[in-house]
This record gives C-alpha cells, sequence and structure tokens, in this order.
C-alpha cells in the first residue's frame, strides 16, 4: 500500500492532464477517485478492539486486496463501473473522468507493494504486484507495525518521489491556480463552500490534502526513527532491542518483515502493463470527452 503518496498523486494528476482536459476536470472527482479504494477495504485490516476483543479481518491482506475478499476495490474495473454510474446519473464530464483518474492512480500505484492489486479483475483473480517493499498490515502489527515497514522501505522513497513531483509544480498550489484551474469545473462546490469560508479559507481548503500527506510523511518517519523503542528477532534468532526501526532501502524490504503475497503473475510483465494500461485509460479519457460534453448540453 501507499501512504502519503495517494495524498500527492491527486495534485500531480490534475496539474499534468492533457491539455485539452486542463481547468476542466473536477479536482473533487480526482480526490474522491482516489479515497474511494481505501475506504472501503482498509478500515476491516486494522479493525479495532473494543473491551480486549478485536473486530478485523482474519486474513488482513487477502481481505484487502485479494479474491474472495475487497480486491475488487483496488481495480480499474471497479474504477470505471463507478464512472459510468455517475455519467449516467449526473452526465457530468469532469466528474466522471475525473473520478477514473484518480481511481486508476490508487490502482497502479498500490502495485508496488509485495500483494499488489487485481488488475485484470474480472478476467483474473491473480494479482499484479513488483514487490518494491514489503506489505505489513497483519493482525498482531496493526497501523503501527505496517507504519514503520512502509517508512523504513522504498515506501518512504515512494512518498518523497511524489512529493518531489508536486514540489517541481508548484505552482499548482498557488492561488492563481485555484482560482483559475480548480474552480472553473466545480463552481458550484467552491461557491457553495463560500458560504462559510472566506477565499483564504477556501484556499486552504484546496491545499489541506497536501499539507495532510507532508504531515503524514514527517510524523510516520519521525516516530519510526526517533521515538519507537521496536524489539525486532534477528535472523540468527536472537531478538534485539533498537533505538528506532532500521531502515532497509532494498527491493523487497525491510528486511525484518516477512513479505506476505497472494497468487501473482510474474513482476517483469507488471510494470509494462500498468503504463500500458494507464495510457489506455488516459487515451480513453480524451476519446469520450468531447462526445460526454456535447451529450451533456443537450441532456
Amino acid at each position: 500500500m501507499s501512504w502519503a503518496a495517494h495524498q500527492f498523486e491527486i495534485y500531480a494528476v490534475e496539474n499534468h492532464l492533457p491539455k485539452r482536459l486542463r481547468g476542466k476536470i473536477s479536482f473533487f472527482a480526482i480526490f474522491l477517485g482516489d479515497f474511494t479504494p481505501d475506504f472501503f477495504a482498509k478500515f476491516w485490516v486494522y479493525g479495532f478492539t473494543i473491551n480486549g476483543t478485536h473486530y478485523g479481518a482474519t486474513n488482513p491482506h487477502r481481505w484487502h486486496r485479494g479474491w474472495p475478499g475487497m480486491g475488487f476495490t483496488h481495480t480499474v474495473f471497479l474504477g470505471a463501473i463507478v464512472a459510468a454510474a455517475m455519467w449516467f446519473w449526473k452526465h457530468n464530464p469532469a466528474w466522471a473522468i475525473g473520478y477514473m483518474l484518480g481511481f486508476a492512480a490508487h490502482a497502479l500505484t498500490d502495485i508496488n507493494d509485495s500483494i499488489g492489486t487485481m488488475l485484470l479483475f474480472p478476467f483474473s483473480a491473480h494479482n499484479w504486484s513488483i514487490g518494491t517493499w514489503a506489505y505489513a498490515a497483519t493482525i498482531e502489527g496493526g497501523k503501527y507495525f505496517d507504519g514503520a515497514a512502509y517508512y523504513s522501505s522504498l515506501g518512504f522513497v515512494m512518498d518523497t518521489f511524489w512529493l518531489v513531483v508536486v514540489l517541481a509544480s508548484w505552482r499548482c498550489l498557488t492561488r492563481d491556480y485555484w482560482r483559475t484551474r480548480i474552480v472553473p469545473p466545480d463552481a458550484r462546490a467552491w461557491a457553495w463552500f463560500g458560504r462559510f469560508l472566506s477565499e483564504p479559507g477556501l484556499l486552504a481548503l484546496y491545499r489541506a490534502t497536501f499539507f495532510y500527506g507532508v504531515c503524514r510523511l514527517i510524523t510516520w518517519t519521525t516516530w519510526a526513527h526517533l521515538i519507537a523503542r521496536p524489539t525486532i528477532l534477528l535472523p540468527d534468532g536472537t531478538a534485539r532491542t533498537f533505538d528506532g526501526y532500521p531502515w532497509d532501502l532494498s527491493w523487497g524490504g525491510p528486511w525484518w518483515v516477512t513479505p506476505v503475497r497472494l497468487p501473482h503473475v510474474s513482476p517483469w510483465i507488471v510494470l509494462p502493463t500498468a503504463l500500458a494500461l494507464l495510457a489506455l485509460i488516459y487515451a480513453i479519457a480524451l476519446r469520450v470527452w468531447d462526445r460526454m460534453t456535447a451529450a451533456s448540453l443537450v441532456a
């Protein structure tokens, strides 16, 4: 799974839209699309404890990304279904296409951990993963062990990469950009929020997800390496207490996590297929944009 990367990629997707779609796609729809997969699946991965009884998935990784389970929530198939439903409901191309692009960004980013996602569901229930880092959501470890593993491995690099992508296009966080590119596709929504917030407040609302991602990256990294005092079982069978979780930026790390996997295809074909699928999604978005726009005007 990816942590703050999902917050940063929302801005990256919006800022790198094809020229024909710039200033026309809903930022709220991209956000909702990127937020949907984990909203439906992740709450039961960690679960919760009441009076000493834990409620949650008995097999977290299968529940999250597998089949049977909620793995279909991380497939482009579900994103396309929901986007189509949005179109038939409101005939709003800015929302239908924005939702699909945000959803696809989330599903494709998550191919990096050792579980991956079911890219070709429902035609195949096999997971697609390049195994960049170890999936570490377990009943015993919970959210803290998962966060420690992610921010001690190449997951940290993933978050940092997406942060740099956004900062390299820093104008996407400016007031002028918000006025000219973000507000027009969602004019009614921003007008409604404007009943309660001044323009600086609206701009803060737009930037909030980005700063949440920054805070998430900083706080989890700080906790994992400066505050936590974990006791880890070493390869020789002895246990040792560390001042912070050990860093391991090797492929598939960290070494102190046993990666969990599901039936998957060869990693060598995952990245090319994911890139091809992403290109296809953008090509379809461009192809249907004009038709959707014309149909919405008729409706």
